[in-house]
């Protein structure tokens, strides 16, 4: 049976002009590349397959090691895609996170693969359409070739046909326990950051050199913040059953290595390892039924919209949005998460040239509310500025130009630099005096920068 799906994975490879694999660096998609390298040179036609490795803090970096040093072996061309953004767009860590993050990734290595006439392959199998992935959506969509999929082949017998493969000494692949993305350790709904992942790296790096096998290093948020906006985290180990004796033997110097990662708490999980065990908790999470709105053929139509659950659904979402507090911090986070894949549509497409008019139609609405006095409008219409501050501050972000953070601390120290006379030792007596001083401050700091 393993020979008649090797048979076949075969002739589909044969069928590829040229062929660029998505390189994980784990046991799929270096079989994958291994096979279809041997397959190729057989044919004399080496040069056909190369290979493409997506890295960021969400990757584990041995896997990203082993990528580079599997190429270098097989003699075949590789590049490396830094997509360490995707982190900003998964951010909040919704249930269909693996959707958006491989629908941007694997977007991002199509369009190289198409540059250059290649087809983008990936290492999906037939054992990965039994779990909850949502990111085989994105595979889809995107028209990604799954070869091993295609061919029929599951984990177990990849496995197996990595044993026999004498291309590149990667028998030995055949025994590693899988990885994952990291953030796969990161239950849905709490916060993905490059701390976390990066600690989850580490401490997962540190057992494995400890001799343990196939094992996870979750990382659970604790109620409360540190100092800044830090998250406070704790660590669950799952290993397998018959390794958790030797893991509480070694349990002090465990602890020690995870506290010293951030992990302000390390614990073992008594029910051991099992794959896919975050999904078990998408059962119990309140996932209300998303109320479909239909399509607007000609906008400023909002029949379709006035529907009774529609209505209903809205009436309840006002009630309860009037019922919170909220801060600047949690301004700034609603901006971010109205420009996510699952944000909202118009805010997604804005830039800084759409916004353009926006920022003057909403300064004149402040002015007018002054005009009249009414403080209450006045109040909503600076709110209204306010967003535009932070929108164009979230989309600088994403594109690496300037974040909100950078925008507070220019003013500020604007506003401190401009005003000697009260954070400094300078004594004015008047408004005139101030405002001299004001544009003698404007001129010194235009020559500074020169």
């Amino acid at each position: 049976m393993l020979d008649n799906k090797l048979k076949k994975l075969e002739e589909i490879i044969k069928g590829y002009g040229q062929m660029l694999v998505a390189l994980s660096g784990g046991v799929d998609s270096t079989f994958l590349l291994a096979f279809a390298s041997k397959v190729f040179s057989e044919e004399g036609r080496a040069d056909a397959v190369a290979a493409l490795t997506a890295t960021g803090p969400q990757f584990a970096e041995d896997e990203q090691l082993y990528a580079e040093q599997l190429c270098d072996r097989l003699g075949i061309a590789h590049k490396k895609v830094d997509v360490s953004h995707i982190i900003g767009m998964i951010k909040r860590n919704p249930i269909d996170r693996c959707y958006h993050c491989k629908r941007e990734m694997f977007g991002i290595l199509k369009e190289r693969a198409d540059m250059v006439g290649s087809v983008l392959c990936d290492g999906t199998n037939t054992d990965d359409m039994s779990d909850y992935r949502p990111g085989n959506r994105a595979i889809e969509e995107l028209g990604i070739a799954s070869p091993l999929k295609e061919a029929g082949l599951g984990k177990e017998e990849i496995r197996e046909a990595l044993k026999r493969l004498d291309t590149g000494d990667v028998r030995e692949m055949a025994e590693k326990p899988a990885l994952a993305c990291l953030a796969t350790r990161i239950p849905y709904g709490e916060t993905i950051t490059e701390q976390k992942l990066k600690a989850i790296d580490e401490a997962e790096r540190f057992l494995r050199n400890k001799g343990f096998s196939q094992l996870r290093v979750r990382c659970h948020e604790i109620a409360g913040k540190v100092s800044g906006n830090e998250t406070r985290f704790m660590a669950r180990i799952e290993t397998l059953s018959e390794e958790a004796g030797r893991m509480l033997e070694i349990k002090d110097s465990v602890e020690d290595k995870l506290k010293s990662l951030g992990f302000e708490f390390v614990t073992l999980d008594l029910g051991g390892y099992e794959k896919g065990k975050m999904n078990s908790m998408i059962e119990g999470m309140n996932v209300p039924d998303r109320i479909k709105v239909s399509e607007t053929v000609v906008r400023g139509n909002a029949a379709n919209v006035k529907t009774a659950d529609v209505m209903a659904e809205i009436d309840r979402f006002l009630k309860e949005t009037r019922e919170q507090d909220y801060s600047f911090s949690d301004f700034v986070d609603i901006i971010e998460k109205l420009r996510q894949p699952d944000g909202c549509p118009w805010d997604r497409e804005q830039t800084h040239e759409s916004l353009k008019k926006h920022m003057v139609e909403e300064a004149n609405e402040a002015l007018d509310a002054i005009d009249e006095k009414n403080w209450n409008h006045l109040c909503e219409e600076l709110g209204d500025v306010l967003l535009q501050i932070v929108l164009h501050s979230q989309i600088a972000a994403e594109a690496g130009e300037f974040t909100i953070d950078d925008v507070v601390q220019c003013v500020s120290e604007k506003m401190i630099r401009r005003h000697p006379h009260v954070f400094g030792n300078i004594d004015v007596s008047s408004v005139d005096e101030g405002l001299d001083l004001w544009e003698e401050i404007k001129k010194r700091e235009k020559t500074a920068t020169k």
